[in-house]
C-alpha cells in the first residue's frame, strides 16, 4: 500500500476498497509457517491496512512459571522500535494492551493520554510519542493468545471505527496463522525428537549382547523389552578370562535405571562403559562393583538418579556362582529336584548414591544340574493387567517352574510369553528385562533333573 493511498481523500467506496486490500494483504500472513516470519507479516500487513506509523504485537506468555499470563512484546515496527525487541513485558491487565487481553475486546483511543488505561512507560522507554491507537485482541477459539496495536496515523489523523473493524478482521486471521505456525513448529520439533529417539534406540540396541560366550557348566540367555523407544534396563554377558583353577568365567549383569526414556538410556550406557572398562583390570566381583559405583557417584553428584545392579560371576569349572547385589531385587534360584525357590538377597545400595560404599560378594556352592537362576527387573512383576492386578512374583515363579525343562532361552521366552498373556493387550509402563542362567551337566556328569 502506498503513502498516497493512505492519504487519499475519502470516497464512498473507501471502506469497500480497504476491506478488499485487507483480504488481499491477509493472504500474505497465511503463506508462511515459520512463526517469526508470520508474526512480522501480521504487523506489516496491519500497518499497511491502517496506514499506521508504528505497530506492535504482544503474545501471552503461556509457559508455566512466574511470568505466565504476562504480555510480551514480540514484534515492534516503526520509529523507535529497537528498544522493544528485547522482550518488554506487561503484567496481566496493565496498560491498554493488558485491558484488551483481559476483556477480549478491541479499543480505539483517539487521544491515548486522555485515557487512564494508557501506560506511558513505553513512550518513556523509547522516546516515541503515542497520539492515537487501535488495539485488538488475537482470539483463537475464544482464547486470547495476544494483542496487536497500531499506533499513530501516517497523515497525523486518528484511527476510526472502520480501522478497528478492519484490524479485527486481520487479527482473527492472524490468530489462526499464529496457532498454525506454532503447531507446525511443534510437529517439526517432534519429528526431530522422534528421529533422535530412533537413532538413540538403534545405538542402544547395538550395545546389547548379540550372543552369549559359551561357558561349560552353564546355559545363559537374556532379553530386554523397553516400553519407550529407549530404555533404562540393562543386561550384559562378559567373559572375564579364567579362574586360578583354570575354569572359564562369565559375568551376567542386570540393571535398572530410575525412570525410562533418553536420560535413563544415557545412564545405562554409561554404566555399561564403566563396567566393561573395569574388566580390563583384575578384581573380584565386589571390587568391580565398588569401582563402578565410585565412578558413577562422582559423575551423577546430586542429580537424584541412580541404578540398581545384580552381578553374577559364573565359574564353569566348579559350577559355582558368586553374586553382588547393588540395590536390585533379589534374583530367584529354582531347584527343580526339590521344587523350591530361594531368593538371593544381600546387603547393597544402588549405584551412584554413595561413592564410598563397599559391596559384598556371596557364594553359591556347586549348583546341581538343572538349577535355574532368574534375574529380572520390576517391569515384570509390577506389570498390571486389565483388572489392575499385578503380575507378581508368584506368577513369575510358576512360569519358571512350568518351563524348567527348557533351555535358558526357552525359559526366557516362556516367561515373557506368559507376561504378554497376563497383560492381554494392556500397554507396558516400564521396561522389562529377564536373564536366565541354567546349570547344565558337565562332561561325564549325569544330569540331576
Amino acid at each position: 500500500m502506498t503513502e498516497h493511498a493512505c492519504n487519499a481523500p475519502a470516497r464512498p467506496n473507501d471502506r469497500v476498497a480497504a476491506l478488499m486490500r485487507c483480504f488481499a494483504l491477509s493472504r500474505l500472513v497465511t503463506e508462511s509457517l515459520e512463526l517469526s516470519e508470520v508474526l512480522e507479516r501480521i504487523m506489516t500487513t496491519s500497518r499497511q491496512a491502517l496506514c499506521a506509523e508504528a505497530a506492535s504485537l504482544l503474545l501471552v506468555d503461556e509457559a508455566p512459571g512466574p511470568g505466565q499470563g504476562e504480555l510480551v512484546f514480540t514484534v515492534a515496527q516503526g520509529p523507535a522500535c529497537g528498544d522493544l525487541r528485547t522482550g518488554f513485558r506487561l503484567a496481566p491487565g496493565e496498560g491498554v494492551a493488558g485491558w484488551v487481553a483481559q476483556k477480549a475486546q478491541p479499543v480505539l483511543l483517539v487521544d491515548v493520554y486522555a485515557d487512564p488505561r494508557f501506560n506511558p512507560e513505553v513512550d518513556r522507554l523509547t522516546g516515541y510519542r503515542t497520539r492515537t491507537m487501535a488495539c485488538v485482541p488475537l482470539l483463537y477459539r475464544g482464547r486470547v493468545i495476544g494483542v496487536a496495536q497500531c499506533i499513530n496515523k501516517e497523515d497525523g489523523g486518528v484511527f476510526t471505527a472502520d480501522d478497528v473493524e478492519i484490524f479485527s478482521l486481520l487479527a482473527a486471521q492472524a490468530a489462526v496463522a499464529i496457532v498454525n505456525a506454532r503447531l507446525h513448529g511443534e510437529a517439526l520439533a517432534k519429528q526431530r525428537m522422534d528421529f533422535d529417539m530412533e537413532l538413540a534406540a538403534g545405538v542402544q540396541q547395538s550395545l546389547l549382547p548379540r550372543g552369549v560366550p559359551p561357558v561349560p557348566g552353564f546355559e545363559v540367555a537374556g532379553l530386554t523389552l523397553p516400553c519407550d523407544a529407549t530404555g533404562g534396563d540393562y543386561y550384559d554377558f562378559l567373559r572375564t578370562g579364567g579362574t586360578p583353577q583354570g575354569g572359564e568365567t562369565l559375568l551376567a549383569a542386570v540393571g535398572d535405571v530410575t525412570g525410562h526414556g533418553i536420560q535413563a538410556a544415557l545412564l545405562m550406557t554409561t554404566v555399561r562403559a564403566f563396567l566393561r572398562a573395569r574388566l580390563l583390570a583384575p578384581g573380584e566381583p565386589a571390587a568391580i562393583v565398588d569401582d563402578v559405583n565410585r565412578l558413577l557417584a562422582e559423575d551423577m553428584g546430586d542429580s537424584g538418579r541412580f541404578m540398581t545392579l545384580f552381578l553374577l560371576e559364573c565359574d564353569g569349572a566348579r559350577r559355582t556362582v558368586r553374586y553382588v547385589r547393588a540395590g536390585h531385587d533379589p534374583a530367584l534360584l529354582y531347584d527343580p529336584a526339590a521344587g523350591t525357590f530361594t531368593e538371593l538377597s544381600g546387603r547393597g545400595i544402588p549405584l551412584g548414591i554413595d561413592a564410598g560404599w563397599r559391596y559384598e560378594a556371596h557364594v553359591l556352592a556347586r549348583l546341581p544340574a538343572g538349577a535355574i537362576l532368574a534375574l529380572g527387573t520390576d517391569g515384570i512383576w509390577e506389570a498390571r493387567g486389565p483388572d489392575g492386578g499385578m503380575y507378581g512374583k508368584e506368577r513369575l515363579k510358576s512360569a519358571i517352574r512350568a518351563a524348567a525343562s527348557c533351555d535358558a532361552a526357552g525359559i526366557v521366552r516362556a516367561v515373557l510369553d506368559d507376561l504378554e498373556t497376563f497383560l492381554a493387550g494392556e500397554a507396558r509402563h516400564d521396561d522389562v528385562t529377564l536373564v536366565v542362567v541354567k546349570a547344565s551337566a558337565l562332561v561325564g556328569e549325569k544330569e540331576d533333573a
